[in-house]
């Protein structure tokens, strides 16, 4: 993006920002940094300079348009609802143009570009999670024709962390009866790593082949136990498939009966909402209508739920540019989850389960993270 296109798209938004400082308090990379260049407001007017003539593009305004989440709670607590995160894309397209942004990128973009994946692996090894499953079908859950594609994501399918949530997913959906296939190497990285990047240009042929192949298919719904591909797929793509999270297609499930819970899960968990999920495709109810549904279990909400769910810090390719800013979010995520005293923090996102898991592990705190849809398989008693 050129800085005349900058200009013509996002001055009057930018403009909007009076400065008030309301988004301090909730700003994750502002509570770690403490520095008025990480604060939205500190964005906006930087950006602002740029567009107005009266700054260039420094070494210190590619740190800060790369220190940035993209969880957007700054525009849900900002009176005139200025979407920073449109100015902190739109820039870091601009310094992709310069040349100026954080080299580390390129392994990622090469590793989609090259294997459609950002795991860099060879891409038809996209099911080995089925490999570890007792009694999966002969099939593995690939079948030419399905009414349901179950998209799994490039996290799901590569690190063995979140590995578990595609296991649970398929064997929830297969045990409901749902005619459902995985594309398995067919399946290409949604594009969502490569926006974030300031490189959307480039997504466009991973949209065109995965639009072609929910067509081949056959499909009338794409599901996604990932929020960021979920979200990408809901603005960036077009499909006459319905599109849904997991979560909504459970709560589906269990409203058609197609879901019966023998065993419960008797245990106080609280919930966290994904901010792709929740903030940014408004889907807040339908993960706690699931876990309301199941016996014996008791949800305490966080301090910050629903439209003010703090992020754990792994959007906006911020674990990749700085895990260091990373790691020191997700463990005020991880205080602000043993505040509430629950016995489980669950969640509907592999990312966030890998960065709040993982940095707990990492400092040796006993912290339990499930996703959804392993609450619900083991609620069911398989």
């Amino acid at each position: 993006m050129k800085q005349e296109q900058l200009k013509d798209q996002l001055y009057d938004e930018i403009a909007k920002c009076n400065r008030c400082g309301f988004c301090l308090a909730h700003c994750p990379i502002y509570a770690v940094k403490g520095r008025e260049w990480a604060t939205p407001r500190g964005k906006n007017a930087l950006v602002r300079g740029i567009i107005e003539g009266k700054i260039g593009w420094t070494r210190e305004i590619e740190e800060t348009l790369f220190r940035c989440t993209g969880c957007r709670l700054c525009t849900q607590t900002c009176f005139p609802a200025v979407e920073t995160n449109e100015g902190v894309l739109a820039g870091r397209a601009c310094l992709v143009d310069q040349k100026q942004y954080p080299k580390v990128v390129d392994r990622v973009v090469e590793a989609v570009e090259n294997n459609f994946n950002i795991a860099d692996e060879p891409n038809e090894d996209r099911s080995q999670w089925v490999d570890f499953l007792r009694n999966a079908p002969a099939h593995r859950y690939q079948k030419d024709k399905a009414k349901v594609v179950y998209f799994v994501g490039c996290v799901g399918a590569f690190f063995p962390l979140v590995q578990r949530i595609p296991q649970s997913f398929a064997q929830l959906l297969d045990k409901g009866g749902v005619d459902f296939t995985v594309l398995g190497g067919e399946e290409w990285c949604c594009g969502f790593p490569l926006i974030q990047a300031g490189m959307p240009e480039k997504m466009q042929k991973l949209i065109e082949h995965n639009q072609e192949k929910i067509k081949q298919v056959g499909a009338e719904t794409v599901v996604f136990a990932c929020p960021s591909c979920f979200h990408t797929w809901k603005t960036k793509y077009k499909t006459d498939a319905e599109l849904l999270h997991s979560s909504q297609f459970m709560e589906k499930m269990i409203e058609e009966g197609k879901v019966t819970f023998k065993k419960g899960f008797a245990k106080t968990v609280t919930y966290h909402d994904p901010c792709d999920l929740g903030r940014n495709s408004k889907v807040f109810e339908a993960p706690r209508n699931v876990l309301k549904n199941i016996p014996g279990l008791k949800l305490v909400e966080l301090e910050g739920n629903r439209q003010l769910s703090v992020c754990c810090g792994g959007g906006g390719d911020l674990e990749m540019i700085d895990p260091v800013l990373s790691e020191a979010i997700a463990q005020k995520k991880i205080e602000e989850i043993q505040r509430t005293g629950a016995e489980v923090a669950v969640t509907s996102c592999q990312q966030c389960i890998r960065t709040i898991s993982g940095n707990a592990r990492k400092r040796g705190i006993d912290l339990r993270v499930m996703d959804i849809t392993e609450v619900v398989l083991e609620a069911m008693g398989s």
